[in-house]
């Protein structure tokens, strides 16, 4: 009884204005579980599914590295002699994995540092409007309309025949390079056309978050003596899209080993071996393997570049955050 009183008591010292907003308070919050029960609802069913697919498969892969299958499917416990074994053969004669290792590196690098300001360029190009920016996305998107199978074997045609062709009958060049048949330039060339696939990709997302900055912020700018392209670009442009450009180079550097290219659509399994990557090496080793025994290597190897890989990315996620632009006061 005197609990109540004492609680009645204090109910009736809160002036009414304050209960008005407590209750605005209790209601707002109230709202929120709400927002996000029906968020963890729609997002329960893709997640699940997600979580299913992904665990079934890589938990076993994670099982099979420490096990040895026998020809008859038996399996034992092997400990850590499938990852000896791949390490091993990193340094046998005739093996192609330091071809892969290196170009692996180096389909992350070179588009990293050349091709990302070249992405942005196009990408501000195309925001601001300019002349013949409808044709450079227009081009840019061509391989994105057409089926990927069929844009391959039609670049890998004119590359290897109508170029020497046209090279012969117009220029009065018989020596003309076969870019596909040549080690020399295979390499390059499938990178060539690896780039030239992800700027479809990058002239729709960019020139979007560009779209995205209000225009206050433009004039506001333009008031403090940001007035030109350049400065436009450096001091506005790319500190408010570098959300964006995070989220790429992340999602990128966690899966440039997985990565193979397009050498499984021009070669298969026969791609000359000055082009091979981690992507295109692992396929290769599971496409060849006559049973499940040599399984169990290829697991060790997916773990080791897991394990060394995983701390990378949450490393690099770390020094993106830490040393990007803030747009905070």
């Amino acid at each position: 009884m005197t609990d109540k009183i004492t609680s009645a008591a204090a109910t009736e010292t809160v002036p009414p204005q304050n209960k008005k907003t407590l209750k605005k308070a209790d209601g707002l919050s109230s709202k929120k579980k709400k927002d996000y029960l029906f968020a963890f609802l729609v997002l329960l069913y893709p997640m699940g599914l997600w979580a299913f697919f992904f665990f079934s498969t890589n938990i076993y892969s994670v099982i099979m590295a420490f096990q040895h299958i026998d020809y008859f499917g038996n399996t034992t416990f092997a400990g850590f002699d499938n990852f000896v074994e791949f390490l091993s053969s990193m340094n046998s004669e005739g093996n192609y994995l330091n071809y892969a290792i290196k170009n692996t590196l180096l389909n992350y690098l070179i588009p990293l540092f050349i091709c990302m300001p070249l992405y942005i360029f196009f990408s501000y190009y195309i925001f601001k409007k300019t002349r013949g920016s409808k044709f450079v996305q227009i081009i840019a998107m061509v391989p994105r309309l057409v089926p990927g199978m069929v844009i391959s074997l039609v670049f890998k045609r004119f590359v290897e025949t109508a170029l020497p062709s046209i090279a012969s009958t117009v220029f009065g060049i018989e020596n003309f390079p076969r870019f596909f048949s040549d080690p020399k330039y295979t390499y390059g060339t499938t990178l060539f056309y690896t780039i030239w696939l992800s700027f479809s990709t990058s002239l729709i997302v960019y020139p979007n978050a560009m779209n995205s900055i209000q225009q206050e912020i433009f004039e506001s700018a333009q008031l403090d003596g940001v007035n030109n392209i350049f400065s436009e670009l450096w001091y506005i442009i790319l500190p408010l899209i570098y959300p964006t450009l995070e989220t790429f180079l992340i999602t990128g550097f966690s899966d440039f080993i997985n990565n193979g290219g397009s050498l499984i659509t021009f070669w298969l399994d026969s791609a000359p071996i000055e082009t091979y990557n981690m992507g295109y090496y692992f396929y290769l080793e599971t496409f060849r393997v006559q049973n499940e025994m040599g399984y169990p290597m290829l697991a060790a190897g997916g773990l080791i570049f897991t394990c060394i890989l995983g701390p990378l990315t949450f490393l690099f996620k770390y020094l993106l955050e830490k040393l990007g632009p803030s747009t905070e006061k």
